[in-house]
């Protein structure tokens, strides 16, 4: 914990930043890979066509969008990212322009009513930071890479702590468009008690270094995040609170049509951290999960919350065999063992471990702990998970059968509620599972607390 990771643990993968307004056609020949079986056009749920010959790999993308091309295995991927036209009116209306070619802008603070421009073929090193400003508009096709940023600090919480490619405190009015965002030193964007946020075709993707999330929101309302590719090391879309600023509570919040892949961690998170009076009003809806992490819908209410009203809906999720577990590395010279053991996410999990006992080690941030944390206990109700398809390979059906699906609900503390949980419409490869068919586990809780349908 607290420590990056070496780089030897890492490959170099491609990418394609397309911009087009029409159906695209390409052909790729791999490289690294002359011989190859399994062909993955992810995510499956897009239904793209494609067609092998000589070695080659041509496909057809009718529709705007972020795509990965995978052969046998995940390593040596390809991200494909089709990016609608995202232009600038005039520069005379922007405050940081950024044509084609190699910029080192550094850290860029931007003030009410700024804005940043990236042409498509525009390579930025540096990141952006904004607090207490309005009317923010970060836009274009290019890149921002944030590889000239070490991690300073346990956390990115404050103007003078790590800063992660993109961070908001304290702002109202951002929008952000097209861009794509790697390498960040910590959780890449970053979204501090804010509201009115829109988040609309990003690419977040090559992120490697330790505790790289991939968009935190933490205290803050009036959110949307659609039309995204987000690929993390760490969780991918989550929403958090702390103590800083506990009076804020996360509300009205639409995550869609979004693209996410999670290497390690949980998908699409309430917490670990909830310190706030209430998370409401949050759907995450028509989102396609290319991997999932430990856990794909998630509900992990560490701290005080009343979490309720939260929605997963038109979810996809695939689970691939290749996809191997993840490991602590406890000391430089120890070295990952493939025991060729698969990682099966939880397909829905709802719980409350506590997140001060579990990071007891990290200084949340300022302030004392709150006697919010201290005279309120977590709750979970109203919670709705329908409607979620899973594609599972050959190898997991015969190592695990229809039990591959998973839902746990677990609830380690008494004066805990638990209401009105409810996960309905789950099919396997086309077929609808009836709850005796998945793994539903239920621990700490009355059995009627959730009902799966």
């Amino acid at each position: 914990p607290g420590h990056q990771r070496a780089i030897d643990q890492t490959e170099q993968v491609s990418y394609i930043n397309l911009v087009s307004d029409e159906p695209v056609e390409l052909t790729v020949e791999p490289i690294e890979k002359k011989s190859f079986g399994k062909v993955m056009i992810k995510p499956y749920s897009k239904n793209v066509p494609h067609k092998v010959q000589d070695g080659k790999i041509s496909l057809r993308l009718e529709k705007n969008g972020a795509y990965v091309l995978a052969l046998d295995d995940y390593h040596g991927l390809l991200y494909i990212f089709n990016n609608k036209p995202c232009p600038c009116p005039s520069l005379d209306k922007v405050t940081y322009y950024f044509g084609a070619g190699v910029h080192f802008a550094g850290k860029i603070e931007l003030k009410s009513n700024e804005s940043i421009y990236l042409e498509k073929d525009a390579l930025v090193y540096g990141c952006v930071f904004s607090e207490n400003a309005e009317n923010i508009h970060i836009y274009g096709n290019g890149i921002f890479d944030d590889g000239t940023e070490e991690r300073v600090c346990e956390n990115c919480i404050g103007k003078y702590s790590t800063n992660g490619n993109l961070k908001f405190i304290d702002c109202h009015g951002i929008k952000l468009e097209g861009l794509g965002f790697t390498n960040s030193a910590i959780w890449c964007v970053n979204i501090f008690r804010c509201y009115d946020v829109e988040i609309d075709s990003i690419n977040v993707f090559g992120q490697w270094r330790y505790n790289t999330d991939g968009i935190d929101v933490v205290n803050s309302k009036d959110v949307t995040i659609k039309n995204s590719f987000v690929h993390s090391f760490d969780d991918t879309i989550v929403i958090k609170g702390i103590d800083r600023y506990r009076e804020q509570s996360n509300t009205d919040m639409l995550i869609e049509n979004c693209v996410l892949l999670c290497d390690w961690g949980r998908t699409m998170e309430i917490g670990l951290e909830t310190e706030c009076r209430e998370y409401r009003n949050i759907v995450f809806r028509n989102c396609h999960i290319v991997r999932g992490g430990n856990s794909v819908c998630d509900i992990q209410n560490g701290d005080c919350a009343e979490v309720h009203d939260i929605v997963f809906e038109n979810i996809s999720v695939e689970l691939e065999s290749f996809y191997t577990k993840e490991q602590y590395q406890n000391n430089d010279q120890e070295a990952y063992v493939l025991m060729n053991e698969t990682i099966l996410p939880d397909i829905v999990r709802i719980s409350n471990p506590r997140f001060r006992e579990m990071y007891s080690f990290i200084n949340i941030g300022e302030g004392d702990q709150s006697d919010l944390g201290k005279s309120v206990y977590a709750s979970s109700r109203n919670i709705l998970a329908r409607n979620i398809t899973v594609y599972a390979d050959d190898k997991i059906i015969s190592e695990n059968g229809t039990k591959c699906v998973r839902i746990v609900v677990n609830n380690i503390i008494e004066t805990t509620e638990y209401k009105d949980l409810l996960v309905e419409n789950i099919s396997l490869n086309g077929k609808r599972l009836s709850p005796e068919e998945m793994s539903v586990t239920i621990e700490g809780c009355p059995e009627n607390v959730l009902t799966v349908k």
